[in-house]
């Protein structure tokens, strides 16, 4: 299976460091549309967006701002040809029935692009502010994020759906267009055996995050046999929050300089809201990253090193881990994505790491000189 390339780009503002010294930006439309130009143009196979409502504060203000990651995505398909756009979709905030024409339009906009992400949880006080957060939803969240999934599956696939279950009722609920594709993709971000049952059973995707390699590698396999219990096959993602230099002690450099500049206190509140109403193991991963150097970023797999460590690190994850794919988020998008392109692919050739699009536009340059 050829491994698959995504870019995680900058719905919120400053990306995934939570520094005062890292790079400061705001969300706009038009940085996402630069960086998801060049990532199609170097070979990645799809960007992610978020979705986030509210966020942590601090000096930085960190992910105070932030774009909407359905309409960010329409804005971005005509804007790209090839790439994946995995769009987030809170199943809490939005009615099946209107999600399900959503899908269709931005699949049809993309001419059968789009991946939908679902999220079946966040912080508390996201949905909470605008009164949406059912009491104890933590405990049924995911029986609610089965129902409302197969109710946009059966917009997207039947004439007219009759539905009668413990949170949705429809009557004889009519949704045309259908999307482009038949059945369109459907990803989920989780590192919970619930959430992996749930993913083997309604997903294609698991995106995983996780504080070690050999903790990342162990998810990837425990998804994919709980996905052959259900008769299904799961490609697993990684997401990386990466700090990617030319060498190992420049990509150092900047890890350290964006640790001198640590913002303590969205990074006490982004752990403050994460571990509570968390079961306790949950809450102690998410303690021990706290206490790791990986406090510094926002969930997924924190990665610092130059272009070696990161083949290195690839390899371990496609042949030990059996991963299919790479989200990445960088400490500069574009630096890092020419920085990949240039130094990490060729490694990654070297050491037979099979690749998807980027292995084509890798062999593209190589034949041109």
């Amino acid at each position: 299976m050829a491994l698959e390339l995504g870019v995680f780009i900058p719905v919120g503002n400053n990306g995934w460091i939570i520094s005062k010294n890292s790079p400061q930006y705001m969300p706009t439309y038009e940085m996402n549309r630069q960086i998801s130009v060049l990532a199609e143009r170097v070979g990645f196979d799809y960007v992610f967006s978020m979705a986030k409502w509210r966020g942590f504060g601090g000096d930085t203000r960190f992910w105070d701002y932030s774009l909407e990651s359905t309409m960010l995505m329409a804005s971005l398909a005509p804007a790209t040809t090839e790439l994946r756009l995995i769009a987030s979709i809170a199943p809490s905030l939005v009615h099946p029935a209107v999600y399900a024409k959503m899908a269709s339009t931005l699949d049809d906009i993309s001419h059968g692009r789009l991946v939908v992400n679902i999220v079946s949880a966040g912080n508390k006080d996201e949905y909470a502010q605008m009164g949406l957060y059912p009491e104890n939803f933590e405990s049924f969240r995911y029986e609610y994020t089965q129902e409302w999934l197969e109710v946009c599956k059966r917009l997207w696939t039947e004439d007219r759906v009759t539905h009668a279950g413990k949170y949705f009722t429809l009557e004889e609920c009519e949704s045309w267009p259908k999307p482009r594709q038949t059945p369109l993709p459907v990803v989920c971000a989780t590192a919970s055996e619930t959430g992996f049952h749930f993913v083997g059973e309604h997903c294609d995707y698991a995106f995983l995050g996780a504080n070690t390699v050999e903790r990342v590698k162990e998810l990837s396999l425990s998804a994919k046999a709980i996905g052959k219990e259900h008769g299904h096959e799961i490609k697993t993602q990684v997401l990386v929050i990466a700090v990617l230099g030319n060498t190992e002690a420049e990509a150092q450099q900047m890890f350290n300089h964006y640790w001198d500049g640590a913002d303590a206190e969205a990074i006490s509140n982004v752990y403050r809201l994460r571990v509570r109403d968390k079961v306790l193991d949950r809450a102690t991963v998410m303690r021990e990253r706290y206490e790791s150097s990986g406090r510094l970023f926002y969930g997924g797999f924190p990665f610092v090193g130059g272009p070696e460590s990161a083949a290195a690190f690839i390899e371990d994850l496609v042949t030990n881990g059996h991963v299919d794919g790479l989200v990445f988020s960088f400490q500069d998008y574009f630096d890092g994505l020419n920085t990949f392109h240039d130094r990490v692919l060729p490694l990654l050739r070297l050491r037979g790491v099979p690749l998807a699009r980027a292995g084509a536009v890798l062999d593209r340059r190589l034949r041109a000189g």
